[in-house]
């Protein structure tokens, strides 16, 4: 047992976390092969992580007095308090001192390198060097911090915590449901593959809400119709009293989604965690999908975004494919960015693009025109090649509206896939 048995799932960050703590414990070890201790530990990445649970266990494993700083005074006072804090650190070691949300400490941008805040920490860090008083910090925006700040000697590990995905995902979402009466029918893999990607405060948030659902119901266990509302709800801002104009529009929205669902499973199984023709917060058509793994290849994304258009087209005119400006525009900008960024058709158009001349845009514009109708056909004929798929795709969503993972993995198995080279 340890105190990171706390922290649910990532698991190659406790270890890491947990080989600076041998170090304090068992310098003796480490100083006979030349190893130094390093020079603090910057956990970054979106809020709502676990990034301060991660640091403050990272705190009690080590056993060391702790002094935390956060943002909660003025401007002067704050800076006079960050130094009076690593002066008060220096004369007791052995310590750690915690920055926490330390890209909150000041009002950063790229013009503004050299805040008060900014310059007390980095004085701070270099007077305690070689004094046993390590800096643990986190972050939500490591692009808000000063390169001096965090550059190698002040910040020696910086680890990124990543949304969580596959067994982390499932087992946060399991410890989340620990306490929870649920029903037979709910099915742990479909939650988890629905809502990968989301933070470690957000799974609990659904979770929830699913509970709040079946007590309102006066259910007596939580039963997966109550999960899902709680996903539609509280992730897509879907209403639970939905409805469409027609039965025309239904069926064309759950083409337009089976469109995308079918080209990203046959480019990569399993990738759909979740797809619905419901509606989505602010968007009138209605419709959208949830990936629980990412595509590899730009052009493979591409065609996913093409992929509602082209089914549309199939079953009706040009002109009935509406609802594709988003779809588009994500495709154009991936097409550009291969062209301009990543010289995807020859380093003549790298960098041509934004502030280039007229006629250079012009040419990026050309290329990435004629690669969307070269998209829209490879589409189409995945499509095509897969038409029972598409079929049987539509024909559920118009009839439960929401297909999970298992309700995805059920079509595909019963029909046949044919891969089509891209």
């Amino acid at each position: 047992m340890n105190s990171f048995d706390k922290v649910i799932g990532y698991d190659t960050i406790k270890e890491e976390l947990l080989q600076i703590c041998d170090m304090f414990h068992n310098k003796d070890i480490y100083e006979k092969l030349g190893a130094k201790i390093p020079c603090g530990v910057l956990l970054h990445g979106n809020p709502g992580l676990g990034k301060s649970l991660m640091a403050k266990c990272f705190i009690e494993e080590s056993g060391f007095k702790v002094y935390t700083l956060r943002k909660n005074k003025g401007e002067r006072k704050f800076v006079e308090y960050i130094s009076k804090v690593f002066e008060e650190a220096k004369s007791n070691a052995p310590c750690i001192i915690f920055l926490d949300d330390v890209d909150k400490f000041a009002n950063e941008d790229e013009s503004h390198r050299d805040a008060p805040e900014y310059v007390a920490i980095q004085s701070g860090i270099d007077e305690v060097k070689g004094i046993d008083v390590f800096v643990i910090a986190t972050a939500n925006d490591i692009d808000k911090l000063p390169g001096s700040l965090i550059r190698h000697g002040r910040f020696d590990r910086k680890i990124e915590v990543l949304l969580p995905t596959g067994n982390d995902a499932e087992k946060i979402i399991r410890h989340y449901f620990e306490n929870k009466k649920i029903s037979e029918d709910v099915n742990l893999e479909d939650v988890s593959k629905m809502l990968s990607y989301s933070s470690c405060a957000e799974l609990e948030a659904i979770i929830n809400e699913a509970a709040i659902n079946a007590a309102f119901a006066r259910r007596e266990t939580i039963l997966m119709e109550d999960v899902v509302k709680a996903v539609l709800r509280l992730e897509y801002g879907s209403p639970d009293n939905y409805t469409v104009k027609s039965p025309e529009d239904l069926y064309k929205i759950a083409l337009h989604e089976a469109g995308h669902l079918v080209v990203a499973e046959v480019l990569c199984p399993e990738s759909i965690g979740l797809v619905s023709i419901r509606k989505s917060g602010r968007d009138r058509r209605g419709g959208f999908a949830h990936r629980c793994r990412e595509l590899s290849k730009r052009v493979d994304n591409v065609l996913v975004c093409l992929g509602g258009k082209a089914a549309v087209e199939l079953y009706f005119s040009e002109s009935c494919a509406s609802g594709c400006a988003s779809d588009i525009s994500r495709a154009t900008k991936l097409l550009e960015m291969g062209v301009t960024e990543n010289a995807t058709h020859g380093f003549g158009l790298v960098d041509c693009y934004g502030y280039a001349p007229e006629e250079c845009q012009s040419k990026v514009q050309t290329v990435v025109r004629a690669e969307l109708e070269k998209c829209i056909f490879k589409a189409k004929d995945i499509l095509i090649k897969n038409k029972a798929f598409l079929e049987k795709a539509t024909e559920l969503l118009v009839e439960k509206e929401t297909l999970l993972f298992s309700d995805i993995k059920a079509i595909r198995e019963s029909v046949e896939i044919i891969n089509v080279a891209v």
